[in-house]
């Protein structure tokens, strides 16, 4: 057991693979390093010798007794032992949530956009067997909500967000010349003063859009 030495390794690795840090000073420097699986393999098994002397330190000073408590002697080792459980499972966790982070970036979301400045093919050869199942279905779930949020209009979810309003949609707009009391298409009426904002379908403004009478603000009140 060394006390969560392992798990800083991983981390390190991490950090050395972040832009500026990278020994690689290139712009095309992968920021996923190959999957350590060995260092991993040892976090996990000095975990469980964690755990399996923290178990035999409190049975031993408890004699499986359900209300006494361990020996105020040996609760200092119980304390490191817990530590060290703790310690390795953080790093464990971190190390393997900031991957699959920079899988999806890197590996998908990128390359959707042609961004990256990494080769695909050599990073995935980065991934362990399991990244690689995650990647895959990252991307057919993200197309399975594309195409359910967009009626299948479009492939990359990303490009939505520059799609112009539907005739559905409602928009918050502020009206820039007075145009009084109106009764709009869809039937709805309001009192388009100069400078008042509304929440109204598109297809009911999409006209006054045009002609510059009304101002689209994008989610919140400009100042």
């Amino acid at each position: 057991m060394n006390y969560g030495q392992h798990g800083r390794t991983l981390l390190q690795e991490l950090k050395r693979s972040e832009p500026g840090h990278n020994v690689d000073s290139s712009a095309s420097a992968c920021t996923i390093p190959s999957y350590n699986d060995l260092v991993v393999g040892n976090a996990i098994q000095d975990l469980r010798l964690h755990c399996q002397a923290l178990q035999d330190q409190v049975e031993a000073t408890t004699n499986n007794a359900a209300d006494s408590k361990p020996s105020i002697h040996v609760r200092p080792s119980l304390l490191l032992q817990n530590a060290a459980v703790q310690r390795n499972k953080r790093c464990l966790l971190t190390y393997h949530v900031v991957r699959l982070q920079r899988i999806q970036e890197e590996l998908y979301w990128k390359q959707q956009t042609n961004e990256s400045k990494v080769d695909a093919k050599t990073t995935n050869g980065n991934l362990c067997p399991a990244e690689r199942v995650f990647l895959q279905e990252y991307a057919d779930l993200v197309r399975h909500y594309t195409r359910q949020a967009t009626n299948g209009s479009i492939n990359d979810l990303r490009s939505y967000t520059s799609m112009p309003p539907q005739p559905s949609d409602r928009v918050l707009v502020r009206v820039m010349v007075n145009m009084g009391p109106m009764v709009l298409d869809s039937g709805a009426s309001a009192v388009l003063s100069k400078g008042s904002t509304h929440f109204l379908l598109y297809s009911d403004v999409e006209e006054a859009i045009r002609e510059g009478k009304v101002l689209v603000l994008n989610g919140e009140e400009d100042e």
